[in-house]
């Protein structure tokens, strides 16, 4: 199934140590590392048309002979949706019997499932592993990682690059901040792993309590703005590296010291920028292409970035992109989670005295995501009384969500404004972005 390139590159690090993994990546010439990638399109383009029942579906509907494909261009407009996988049966993009799923927030239509081998999942943690050890992850380290648990894939491939690294890991989902403060000293955790603004609300507690010594921290999952990172670099006197990826793609980049640019996983994945402007930013598209469970042809992610052309000073010879721009889609990734229109929709179902035209903005508060709710009221409704309404309806609702406003991760706001001050235009904008980069 797999070409020779890639046969003659897995036989050179399979079965062997995450520092030989490393040295020959880093010494595989781009030449090379392009033929693995474009050959493994090829292959997994012809794998996915005889056993995923969505793209031969695709295929057909086009006219497209998949052994004529050599590359993304030659499927023309075919994609992969995350509405495709929302709205479609997990049979259509199964290729053969899975061994575990996961899931990603699912807020307009239910989750997204993507299912795995135990096979795929060991596999993603040693290309972790790698990164890891590029970014001064040695034996002897003593990890903690806050990803979120439970149907996320984040915490488990941590788990099991850790393991493949040989060091000390807690994998503990999403605890408040104070407790992980409060084992710093009896567990000796020097690397800490977890979602941006779960740093700044921890790294609030260690600016007025005290720090201990710190290797690393990596940061992936929500948005890490410059203000964020310089805050939670300067509390800990340790670099803050941020990792990119998802359940969809699994772990698709990350970036080195230097911090320009996330290196992507040139070897697994094939990326695509799809229609680029003047200035290169378009939207990423994702090709797995060492994935036979649920393989994805050519997934829209959504995220809006562009390649980096010149080499990277580190020296590493993998393509590197940007950090995200923002998204194609009404996503805006927070403190809060991944928050769409739709949650906030029915959050406001059933609230009596808010007129139509309402809308919610996400800001920056020194060092905190706020969530501002800015509402028209009716009826001579109490405000205290349609925060209540509000509050209640986000505890019930989306308990995920309530939990990180427990945990610090944002603030909730409320503004209530006079008939009419709220302009929403031809077309309304429920949710609002107003953060700097």
């Amino acid at each position: 199934m797999f070409s020779q390139a890639r046969k003659l590159f897995e036989r050179a690090v399979i079965g062997d140590s995450v520092p030989a993994l490393v040295r020959w990546g880093k010494h595989t010439p781009p030449s090379v590392i392009k033929k693995i990638r474009t050959d493994g399109f090829v292959e997994v383009v012809r794998y996915a048309a005889e056993h995923q029942k969505f793209f031969a579906r695709k295929l057909r509907e086009r006219g497209i002979d998949p052994k004529r494909v050599r590359r993304p261009e030659d499927l023309g407009d075919i994609f992969t949706t995350p509405e495709d996988l929302r709205a479609l049966p997990a049979e259509d993009f199964l290729c053969r019997e899975p061994e575990l799923v996961f899931e990603t927030t699912g807020t307009s239509g239910g989750p997204k499932r993507v299912y795995f081998s135990y096979e795929e999942l060991d596999f993603a943690a040693r290309y972790e592993a790698a990164a890891l050890y590029e970014n001064g992850v040695r034996p002897g380290a003593r990890v903690v990682c806050t990803f979120d648990g439970g149907y996320w894939i984040s915490s488990w491939v941590t788990f099991l690059a850790c393991k493949k690294l040989g060091v000390f890991c807690s994998a503990v989902g999403k605890p408040h901040p104070r407790e992980v403060y409060s084992r710093m000293a009896e567990y000796r955790y020097n690397v800490i792993m977890a979602d941006p603004t779960w740093l700044v609300s921890f790294s609030e507690i260690a600016e007025k309590e005290g720090v201990f010594p710190l290797r690393l921290i990596v940061a992936a999952g929500d948005r890490m703005t410059d203000v964020y990172r310089n805050f939670v670099e300067g509390v800990w006197k340790c670099p803050v590296i941020l990792g990119y990826g998802s359940t969809e793609q699994g772990g698709a980049g990350m970036e080195c010291v230097r911090k320009e640019g996330y290196h992507l996983d040139d070897y697994n994945i094939y990326f695509e920028i799809l229609n680029p402007g003047a200035d290169g930013y378009g939207e990423l598209v994702a090709t797995t292409l060492s994935r036979r469970t649920m393989p994805f042809i050519r997934y829209r992610v959504q995220d809006v970035t562009r390649f980096i052309d010149a080499p990277c000073p580190c020296g590493a010879p993998l393509r590197r992109i940007e950090r995200i721009r923002g998204r194609r889609d009404e996503m805006v990734v927070m403190g809060a989670g991944n928050m769409y229109p739709e949650i906030f929709e029915r959050l406001m179902q059933g609230v009596v005295g808010v007129a139509e035209n309402w809308q919610v903005v996400v800001r920056q508060e020194g060092l905190h995501d706020v969530l501002e709710f800015c509402m028209e009221l009716t009826d001579g409704v109490s405000s205290s009384v349609v925060e209540m309404a509000i509050q209640a309806n986000l505890k019930t609702l989306y308990p995920d969500v309530w939990a990180n406003h427990a945990c610090g991760m944002y603030q909730l706001s409320f503004r209530f404004l006079p008939p009419g001050s709220i302009e929403q235009g031809r077309k309304r904008r429920r949710l609002v972005d107003e953060r700097a980069a």
